[in-house]
């Protein structure tokens, strides 16, 4: 195929005859080689009967491919040269990565590339992958901290896709069929669909001219839309799981904005302000005055349809609502505004946190790839920098009257002795 090529500072960005985009940032002082493939395929796209069809073919493109028939060749390509290869599929899209010593990057290379675009899809593979995934999903209700978030997750988008476990449920994962998980990777993973990030000390026409041959018989198809995803109004604000824990797992959230919304950098600075690192309100409260909690945190989440902010902590069973009072009140204090000097830790913090992130390969390939698939753009570290200079203490109070309200915090818990009535009452500022 004939790549079509579009030459920036920074990343070469590249799409092949068939749509496959490819974009490969050369970095010369590493020793290291990332790759990874995004695919337009996540619990978004599936129908009810189908769910965790994703992850279940994230699983089985593991099983062998064309160039390594089965899984422990897969493994012992990547790892017979020191790296390491792994996936994840998510709401939104699925990845497949793996990291070499940069002498080896066409291992790592030819691994992903025909792993994803040229899998072995056999039935009593599917079916050993269908018990290892029912194993993960049992691995889950052992796992409070899991399992609150999964909690959270149907208080925040339930009755849709969003609303479920990505890896679906036992009784669907149980039904999906065979013939069903081929024609959905037949049909999601389409070169068009999918885009190759590659981050390291590499030629980029080198990587290119490979890609270009190993996906020669790669043709598009055509793919699901992405299933919509509202944030739940029905009322049910509060879900608990009762469990004999040592702790009680609590999540607070608030529904806030979607994915490309300019004020994604305002709001990222006001959830590291809340609850990133030692030095955030969340943490010098709850941990360092009160002393009941080992770790709380405040997290964003933001996604094509809208986002989520949340605060997460465990907490002795006996302090749980003295704890849930103390993270809320400072939620709430969020709305009292942030001085000029906290603010500027904050920015220093996001830009550096992104900036040493930037030294890692698999970093880079994740900043590039993640980007490019989602919204079809590259930001850089220097633009997105530029954008949290430009927040104001003004941006920050705007924000926190409009997304930290009342009336919109959902509480998910899983511990002993809970009862969700009384913890309804007790959500409020």
């Amino acid at each position: 195929m004939a790549p079509q090529t579009a030459t920036r500072h920074g990343p070469q960005i590249s799409t092949l005859d068939n749509g496959l985009r490819v974009i490969c940032e050369p970095m010369a002082s590493t020793r290291s080689l990332a790759v990874a493939m995004y695919v337009g395929a996540g619990s978004q796209y599936e129908q009810e009967e189908l769910a965790g069809v994703s992850h279940l073919v994230e699983h089985c493109l593991f099983k062998g491919s064309q160039l390594f028939p089965s899984a422990a060749q897969i493994s012992t390509a990547v790892e017979g040269v020191g790296g390491y290869i792994n996936a994840a599929t998510d709401r939104e899209l699925t990845v497949y990565y793996a990291k070499v010593p940069g002498p080896d990057w066409q291992t790592a290379l030819d691994v992903i590339v025909d792993m994803v675009s040229r899998p072995q899809f056999q039935r009593d593979e599917l079916e050993k992958e269908r018990l290892v995934i029912l194993e993960e999903l049992a691995q889950i209700e052992d796992s409070p901290y899991q399992l609150v978030s999964e909690l959270m997750s149907e208080v925040m988008w339930r009755g849709t896709p969003l609303g479920r476990d990505i890896a679906g449920t036992p009784e669907s994962v149980q039904q999906i069929p065979f013939d069903d998980t081929v024609e959905y990777w037949r049909g999601q993973y389409s070169p068009a669909n999918a885009l190759l990030s590659v981050a390291g000390n590499v030629d980029p026409d080198a990587v290119l001219a490979r890609v270009s041959e190993l996906t020669a018989a790669w043709s598009s198809s055509e793919t699901l839309e992405r299933r919509p995803a509202p944030i739940s109004r029905d009322g049910q604000r509060v879900a608990v799981r009762k469990k004999e824990t040592e702790q009680t797992q609590i999540v607070i959230a608030l529904p806030t904005l979607h994915s490309n919304d300019p004020d994604r950098y305002a709001l990222s600075l006001l959830t590291a302000l809340l609850g990133d690192g030692m030095s955030s309100r969340l943490f010098l409260k709850v941990r360092e005055e009160l002393g009941l909690v080992y770790d709380i945190q405040a997290g964003l989440s933001l996604l094509r349809d809208n986002g989520v902010l949340q605060v997460g902590m465990g907490v002795d069973p006996e302090n749980a609502e003295t704890a849930l009072s103390a993270a809320l009140g400072e939620l709430a204090r969020m709305r009292d505004g942030v001085s000029e000097e906290e603010l500027t830790r904050a920015r220093r913090l996001a830009a550096g946190r992104m900036l040493i992130d930037m030294e890692d390969t698999r970093s880079v390939s994740a900043w590039n790839g993640g980007q490019m698939l989602l919204h079809d753009r590259l930001n850089s570290v220097e633009l997105t920098t530029e954008r949290y200079q430009a927040v104001t203490t003004e941006d920050i109070e705007r924000l926190a009257h409009q997304f930290l309200r009342e009336d919109e915090l959902r509480l998910a818990a899983v511990g002993p002795d809970l009862n969700a009535e009384h913890l309804q009452e007790l959500l409020r500022f």
